[in-house]
């Protein structure tokens, strides 16, 4: 703000320096002056326009009264000339009458308007008209008499409007005289014109004797026209009655005379002349219709016009004496702004010339001069300022020297550094603090150059021409701001220093002083943060901070090589169970190793980062073609299978890797990082242990799978997934015991999904809990429904999976749920996989205590496919097994195909299991079944899995067939 207002005014100020007070007075007072002159000037001229444009109004109503008197005889004209076409020859004496009173009146009109006005309406062709109808030259029709005295008058109407504009009667300030103007000028001629139309025809009319259809018509509108105008003349008068207060009884008086005369004159000629036959005289009509016309151009003569010139007068007297007004007021203030400068200016000159006399003694030595004012202006408050300064100046004095001291004890106390330097650059303050960084002496630095002490050899150059520019220009880059550079100590190794420069003015020459800090330990602490910020701790490897930064500068690299460059995603298989069987420590020794390992297979311009986890991630810079990295692929994955020494033990791992190409698979890091993401994935798919690259279906079924994850979140809301019901047949008795419910999505685009498609997704993402809850709840509840209808002792089986029982808070729900429906728990059978009982954490052992507790059964789903543990079965007490059907299907194949099956049904019926075969298709496949011992069976020899309205109809005919389903269900 302070440098906008020096900006604003430095042109004055130093205007004003450059001046003494006796021409700052007279600048001053001659611009006082000026602004008091073009002030009044201002005031004067305004004044006087104002006074002038009144005048000029008084000039013009004069000639508005002419010219209405004129156009008040031209209608008179044409209403008598309109009597005597029509036969009334008594009316041409006093038509003649009236045109020589026009003559006169536009002579006298000719003489008084300026030319100017008259050339604008061509005063001369409204009187060559008239000259021309006052004495036609041809004979002249009523009509025609008509229409050319009615274009005359609206003409000479136009005119007298223009006279108005002219003399500024129409932009009159007051709204007094303005409506006043108004309705003489303009609504009321409009008014008296329509009735002299209406007296003009009606004479020729009455004077005819008859009138036609048509001039009866015309008559009408003009009567219509009058009244019209006869409301809009009333109501302009109302209306300068209520801006002239003086004036407002008589307006309104005024207002109803002339509503009532031309009320009269319509009643008139609407009942005498409109109205049946023609019984008034030409003669009665037009003296009638005359007196009202005269009585209202006696109210514009006599009344609106004078009041309007007698509000004009009395604004113009106003004006006049405001003008003299304020010229005295100006005269006034011009008198004493001239007093009040002169004794201004003899004031402040005293006082200037007591505080010169004053400054000049102190300046000698005499500290005990003051200085005395009569004045209370600011120079008195200098005058005061200057007689502490003098008298804190002595104490300034004495106190120098103790100053000086206290400042040289505080210089050297300070915890940094303080060297101090002259113009030639030898140093004149070395404090202790110097002392302890740089290893001199304050004996040994003053008096050195400086640049000799403290500045290694290699800047020493730049430090003398800095200081030569410094003392040339007065510029110096490195003052007054903290600078981060380098330091040399006595014994010549370089310390990290921060460093401020201040300089100053001694005895007219410059000295510096340098506030210098040792940052020694700030630099180590910000390499450590740096490197904890950019590199894995464990590793020492790149973090993803650091590898994100690389792969960016990798890409500009191969951008202006035009080679490509590849991006392997490497992620160790199995490591989780190497952390959890031996512990977080033995983890980190592995992950160490590995680094160690895939570094010594790339190149020291190659670069290897750990991302998190077990997951490392290498840039191959430069590459020409692909082969080179599955070079390093390969050699990766033979260094990565090789077995880790764990002292106690040895552990043996793989590695899954993903390889993407730049610019061949995508334009920017994120398209790579996620490609080589995928390709990883991949090659985890694939069986591990191998690399993978990356191709353009992978990104399509990645984008498939995404959006299969987002439906399967709208799924269960949607109420897309329905369960269908396989039936399990004992093989005795051919009748139908179990149902086993299996979940099927159906996608109202994709159509039915299959659950091998879902099934993973709705594990991996969490959803398999809510899912699982539904299809345990579905099932339930239509469990109970059969068993009352139509099978007391059916069972329905729930497959329930390792990752249910992970993510589940417990199983209190389904409990609960089986007593809400009442159902007891050997009603449910839930189906596992030999792989939970392997991996069983005490949480699935809590689990499956819970769910035998509450009598709900569990069977062992596609028992022999994986890794049997035969003493899972009597540790967590099963009650059936399901032959898998790949052992079922073998049975018909190969003779020796009914060993295995036979084995598991011998083993399951010695530890009290009960024993279902899955996939049975084939008749020869049950009747092997049946002999070699299998409880039940269920595949599509019986039925596929059906909904749970088809299921019902099978358990409906069931019941009502003595011997079962047997021939339904493939029993012979």
């Amino acid at each position: 703000m302070a440098m906008r207002f020096h900006l604003l005014f430095g042109p004055a100020i130093r205007l004003m320096n450059r001046l003494d007070y006796r021409r700052k007075f007279a600048v001053f007072g001659g611009l006082v002056l000026l602004a008091l002159f073009v002030l009044s000037h201002s005031l004067y001229s305004s004044l006087r326009q104002d006074i002038e444009a009144a005048e000029h109004e008084l000039a013009g109503l004069s000639h508005i009264r002419t010219l209405s008197q004129i156009v008040q005889r031209v209608q008179k004209h044409r209403g008598l000339r309109a009597g005597e076409l029509a036969g009334v020859r008594s009316m041409g004496a006093e038509r003649q009458v009236q045109a020589a009173e026009t003559d006169a009146l536009f002579d006298h009109i000719a003489t008084q308007l300026p030319a100017g006005l008259l050339s604008q309406r061509d005063l001369f062709a409204l009187r060559t008209d008239w000259e021309r109808l006052r004495s036609p030259g041809e004979p002249m029709d009523s009509p025609a008499n008509f229409d050319a005295h009615t274009r005359l008058i609206e003409r000479l109407l136009n005119f007298e409007a223009d006279v108005a504009d002219a003399y500024g009667l129409t932009l009159d300030p007051d709204p007094a005289s303005t409506y006043l103007i108004d309705s003489s000028v303009s609504k009321l001629p409009a008014t008296i014109e329509r009735l002299g139309r209406v007296r003009a025809f009606g004479v020729a009319l009455l004077s005819a004797g008859h009138a036609s259809p048509e001039q009866v018509s015309e008559l009408s509108a003009l009567v219509t026209e009058l009244d019209s105008a006869r409301k809009v003349a009333g109501y302009n008068i109302e209306k300068t009655g209520r801006y002239n207060p003086a004036l407002q009884s008589e307006m309104s008086r005024s207002a109803v005379d002339i509503g009532d005369s031309l009320s009269a004159i319509v009643r008139l000629v609407r009942t005498r002349i409109l109205s049946g036959p023609v019984t008034l005289s030409p003669e009665v009509f037009y003296r009638d219709a005359t007196s009202t016309i005269d009585s209202l151009y006696a109210q514009i003569e006599h009344m609106l016009l004078p009041a309007a010139e007698r509000l004009i007068r009395e604004r113009l007297d106003g004006l006049r004496h405001a003008l003299m007004l304020t010229m005295g007021m100006v005269s006034a203030l011009l008198g004493v702004a001239l007093y009040c400068s002169i004794g201004g200016y003899y004031a402040i000159t005293r006082s200037v010339r007591n505080l010169a006399e004053s400054a000049r003694a102190l300046a000698d030595g005499r500290l005990e001069e003051r200085i005395r004012l009569d004045s209370r202006d600011e120079l008195a408050q200098i005058a005061g300022s200057f007689n502490d300064m003098a008298a804190g100046l002595s104490a300034l004095i004495a106190t120098r020297r103790d100053n000086e001291d206290t400042m040289r004890a505080i210089i050297d106390s300070a915890l940094d550094a303080v060297v101090q330097m002259n113009e030639d650059g030898e140093v004149t303050g070395w404090n202790p603090q110097a002392e302890a960084i740089f290893g001199w002496t304050r004996s040994e630095a003053v008096g050195q150059p400086m640049h000799a002490l403290i500045v290694p050899p290699e800047y020493r150059e730049a430090h003398v021409r800095g200081l030569r520019h410094f003392l040339a220009t007065g510029a110096g880059p490195a003052l007054n701001r903290r600078l981060t550079i380098t330091g040399r100590h006595r014994d010549g190794h370089d310390i990290p220093i921060e460093l401020t420069i201040a300089v100053s003015r001694v005895n007219g020459r410059h000295a510096f002083s340098a506030f210098i800090r040792d940052i020694t330990e700030q630099k180590k602490a910000e390499e450590l943060i740096w490197t904890q910020a950019n590199y894995d701790v464990l590793t020492q490897l790149p973090n993803r901070r650091m590898f994100r930064d690389r792969l960016d500068q990798e890409l500009l690299k191969a951008n202006r090589s035009g080679r490509c460059m590849v991006l392997m995603f490497i992620d160790l298989d199995r490591f989780k169970e190497v952390n959890d069987a031996f512990g977080h420590q033995t983890g980190d020794v592995v992950l160490i190793e590995a680094a160690r390992r895939i570094r010594s297979c790339v190149r020291e311009s190659d670069t290897l980062a750990r991302l998190g986890g077990d997951e490392f991630t290498v840039i191959l810079s430069e590459q020409d073609d692909a082969a080179h990295a599955q070079r390093v692929a390969s050699d990766m994955l033979q260094v990565l299978t090789a077995p880790y020494d764990l002292g106690h033990t040895s552990a043996h791992l793989s590695a899954s890797i993903g390889l993407t190409v730049y610019p061949q698979d995508a334009a920017d890091a994120d398209g790579l990082i996620r490609n080589a993401d995928q390709a990883m994935y991949g090659a985890k798919d694939s069986g591990r242990n191998c690399f993978n690259f990356f191709v353009s279906s992978m990104q399509e079924a990645a984008q498939k799978r995404l959006q299969l994850i987002k439906d399967l979140h709208a799924a269960l809301e949607q109420e897309q997934l329905v369960l269908h019901y396989q039936p399990i047949i004992g093989l005795e008795t051919g009748t139908i015991h179990k149902a086993e419910a299996l979940l099927r999505w159906q996608h109202p685009q994709r159509g039915l999904v299959s659950p091998a498609d879902f099934i993973p997704l709705a594990e991996e993402t969490g959803l398999i809990v809510p899912i699982g809850d539904w299809v345990f709840r579905e099932a339930t509840r239509q469990l109970l429904r059969w068993r009352e209808a139509y099978a007391p002792g059916l069972q329905v089986s729930v497959n329930k999976s390792p990752a249910q029982f992970e993510r589940s808070a417990g199983d209190e729900g389904w409990i609960d749920h089986l007593q809400t429906l009442g159902l007891p728990g050997d009603s449910v059978v839930i189906e596992i996989t030999e792989s939970l009982l392997l991996d069983a954490t005490s949480k699935v052992a809590r689990q499956l205590c819970k769910y035998r507790e509450a009598g709900i059964q569990i069977s062992i789903d596609d028992f022999g496919t994986g890794y049997s543990a035969l003493s899972y079965l009597t540790k967590f007490d099963m009650d059936y097994l399901k032959i898998d059907q790949s052992f079922v299907r073998n049975m018909s194949r190969d003779p020796a195909g009914t060993a295995l099956p036979e084995a598991i049904i011998l083993l399951s019926h010695k530890l009290g299991l009960t024993v279902v075969a899955e996939g049975v298709e084939t008749v020869a496949q049950r009747d092997l079944l049946r002999d070699l011992g299998c409880d039940y069976a269920q595949g599509y020899l019986f039925s596929r899995p059906l909904p749970a309205a088809d299921f019902e109809a099978i358990l409906k005919m069931q019941r009502g067939m003595p011997h079962g389903c047997v021939p339904m269900m493939g029993m012979a």
